[in-house]
């Protein structure tokens, strides 16, 4: 029997160089906006008991009903692979009992059973923020900034804001009783599954992607027509903020995101480099579920950003090199000094690595071209009775002598012009 192929599991990914670095800066990027922005970092487990998602999803929801990762632990207790991140973090800051109001980001993997496509994986990370015991429509634009001066960061200029309302509690009822009405007049002209959703959750019939569905919601009625007095001044202030600041955004009547806890706005940034499935992060209201897993009323606000998603919007990009000082020997006598000036670069904060199996200068140049380096401190007899080094620009090819009292603040000098042409 021949040995097993040994792959990744289907809807997984490695994150090889130099995607890993671009994911780190991603990363990077959302923790010191976030932290600006005032959110304190929460890390919340990989998996919950599986009623915390039924109860923050909702049960009529995909991700409940079709795409959890639930299984049963030893004490046969349900588990579920977190499928999102609202719900964690709203039970750990009750559970915890953190002050209210608070502001808290996450990052980290999460789990959904779909159809792997591009940009969309079962294993997937995400990068979110909650704001939780803020109701002022102003906060709602606050994280719609936010998402947008992500974007921007990160140089995705094609970025597009979406916005909608879905009204509250008192009058939601009124319009869904409309939307019901209209699809079921429709029924037949709808997917197997949008059929089902009118049955359970008519709103989520406005997610599907069928382009038979898509056709009967254009004559549907939409949320915005049906907004109480209390929920259209919300929304009107969210409006004018967004205004005022200078964000342009778009409405959109259909947009109800696909989770149950959303209510009033509701929002999502596209870009137009990811195809149809444009999306590439989204978020709104949700007033009422920390009172359901049993708090205070409490109003909160969250957004959530796909990091894969991101990357593809991002772009495929020239790698540059890294910011890397690589240390080549000229041959047994120059390796002590060698180690000591590999010393000195880590100690000052520069990253230094040396190729200690190849004793010819050939090999060593060849190693610090895979590494990536920035450039080379060249250490042969010569530069030792002179009391100097060389010093070889990688992406140039520019080659100096630097004298031993100099190396430092020089190399420090040359990877940062580097990484500002880089940015360019």
């Amino acid at each position: 029997m021949s040995n097993p192929k040994h792959t990744r599991p289907k809807g997984t990914q490695d994150f090889v160089p130099p995607r890993a670095e671009q994911k780190s800066k991603v990363e990077d990027v959302f923790r010191h906006l976030a932290e600006r922005f005032g959110f304190q970092e929460i890390v919340i487990p990989t998996f919950e008991y599986t009623d915390v998602f039924v109860k923050s999803s909702g049960t009529g929801s995909d991700i409940v009903t079709k795409e959890m990762y639930t299984f049963k632990d030893r004490a046969d207790r349900s588990l579920t692979l977190r499928p999102e991140g609202t719900g964690g973090v709203v039970r750990a800051v009750l559970e915890n009992r953190l002050r209210i109001p608070c502001r808290l980001y996450y990052l980290g993997p999460y789990f959904r059973y779909g159809r792997p496509q591009k940009g969309r994986f079962r294993e997937f990370f995400q990068l979110g923020v909650e704001a939780l015991g803020e109701a002022s429509p102003l906060v709602d634009a606050e994280t719609i900034l936010f998402g947008d001066e992500f974007f921007r960061e990160l140089g995705i200029s094609d970025c597009i804001t979406r916005l909608n309302s879905i009204g509250c509690r008192n009058c939601r009822p009124a319009y869904q009783h409309k939307l019901v009405e209209f699809l079921s007049s429709h029924k037949d002209r709808l997917c197997s599954e949008c059929q089902l959703r009118l049955k359970h959750n008519p709103l989520r019939v406005f997610d599907c992607k069928q382009e038979q569905c898509q056709a009967v919601l254009k004559d549907a009625p939409k949320p915005g027509d049906y907004l109480c007095p209390e929920c259209s001044r919300h929304f009107k202030a969210v409006q004018a903020s967004l205004d005022k600041q200078g964000l342009r955004y778009e409405l959109n009547g259909r947009l109800v995101r696909g989770l149950d806890y959303y209510n009033r706005t509701t929002f999502e940034f596209v870009s137009s480099k990811l195809g149809a499935q444009d999306s590439i992060g989204g978020g709104g209201r949700y007033d009422y579920l920390v009172e359901d897993f049993g708090g205070p009323q409490t109003p909160a606000i969250g957004l959530a950003i796909g990091l894969e998603r991101t990357m593809l919007a991002m772009g495929e990009k020239e790698q540059a090199r890294r910011r890397l000082a690589f240390v080549v020997w000229m041959g047994d006598a120059e390796l002590d000094e060698a180690q000591k000036v590999l010393a000195r670069l880590r100690a000052q904060g520069i990253p230094a690595q040396m190729d200690y199996d190849a004793h010819r200068m050939k090999h060593q140049f060849k190693s610090a071209d895979a590494a990536g380096a920035s450039c080379c401190v060249i250490i042969g007899a010569d530069e030792l009775a002179k009391g100097v080094y060389s010093l070889k620009d990688l992406t140039t090819g520019r080659q100096i002598q630097v004298p031993v009292s100099e190396l430092i603040g020089t190399v420090q000098k040359l990877i940062r012009a580097q990484s500002v042409a880089t940015r360019r």
